[in-house]
């Protein structure tokens, strides 16, 4: 299968993705904030988050934001339930970091019949929960059942990067977590970029451009932010700009 994230970091250089919760806004306020996000030089938008409500809900979010934009929306999903249909590509994705089967490979199995039927590229992911937070955040609390890695379990972090190359992903996401008090730290990016030498995803905590171009020069391929695009286009506007210049 070819590595569409590959293939985009050869044609564009380092990218940069806007992910919209689908729970927090209307569907046409999400339209609006994926304008924002192309317009800032976002390169793909991202649908997805920790919670589920309705799968109708996550559907016309889908089909509005592809409306209103040229670049590719990826499915991010919460569990198969957030499989829907008009996603160019879905993350299809293990968190390989929890002790639950469900997270590992149930709720991946049972969405395939769905991505099938509604033609969705996948896009080969391993996905690793950091805790760099007093706090846990959204993810971590909904998974309840997760091997903590904190921020100083560097050789634990490179460890799993290693298996999920073994296992033969094509993609790592390094996740932080949405309002994470602190980023994935530079040092277990490097040890990870080093080990795996496969496009590296960082999110969470991210919040302004000196952070995001200290994780590219640590070796992230990819950013991802989600509350600034609602919140604050000029810092967005520079996240992007500093990423682009790297």
């Amino acid at each position: 299968m070819r590595n569409v994230i590959r293939t985009w970091l050869r044609k564009k250089g380092k990218l940069h993705f806007t992910l919209i919760d689908p729970d927090k806004q209307h569907p046409k306020v999400a339209g609006e904030i994926a304008i924002s996000a192309e317009n800032a030089g976002s390169d793909a938008i991202m649908v997805g988050g920790s919670t589920f409500k309705d799968f109708r809900i996550i559907e016309e979010t889908v089909n509005v934001i592809k409306r209103k934009v040229s670049i590719p929306v990826i499915l991010f999903p919460e569990s198969s339930r957030s499989v829907v249909r008009g996603a160019d590509y879905i993350f299809f994705m293990s968190l390989i970091n929890s002790r639950s089967r469900k997270y590992l490979i149930g709720e991946q199995s049972k969405a395939i019949p769905l991505i099938e039927r509604f033609d969705i590229k996948p896009i080969s992911l391993a996905y690793l929960v950091i805790s760099t937070s007093q706090e846990k955040t959204s993810v971590e609390r909904k998974v309840s059942r997760i091997d903590v890695i904190t921020e100083e379990d560097i050789e634990k972090a490179k460890n799993y990067a290693l298996a999920a190359k073994y296992f033969g992903f094509q993609n790592i996401y390094l996740e932080a977590g949405s309002g994470a008090e602190k980023p994935v730290p530079n040092e277990m990016i490097s040890a990870i970029k080093k080990a795996v030498k496969m496009p590296i995803i960082v999110g969470g905590g991210i919040r302004n451009d000196k952070i995001a171009k200290e994780k590219i020069s640590a070796g992230a391929d990819v950013i991802v932010t989600g509350t600034i695009a609602e919140k604050n286009l000029d810092i967005l506007n520079r996240i992007i700009k500093s990423i682009k210049l790297m």
